[in-house]
């Protein structure tokens, strides 16, 4: 069983929170295992933050990029912290 007895985004070790803690995604991120080239560009994750802070969240599940909101669902490749 895992500790925390569910496997929540937040209590993992590969889950990169990559907004601003002030903002609207700051519970926001990706999992490093989705991510087979490295990190997403700074200038594409500012590019989403500009967006939802103008309410434009459609373009946040429409990018390419495999960012998140931290999810409660379980996953396979959680390691806790």
């Amino acid at each position: 069983m895992h500790e925390p007895f569910n496997p929540h985004c937040s209590h993992c070790r590969k889950f990169v929170y990559c907004f601003s803690l002030d903002g609207p995604l700051a519970d926001w991120g990706y999992c490093e295992e989705e991510v087979a080239n490295g990190p997403p560009a700074e200038d594409e994750l500012r590019s989403l933050e500009a967006a939802a802070r103008q309410s434009n969240y459609a373009v946040l599940f429409s990018a390419p990029l495999p960012v998140y909101q931290e999810t409660d669902d379980g996953c396979a490749h959680f390691v806790p912290r």
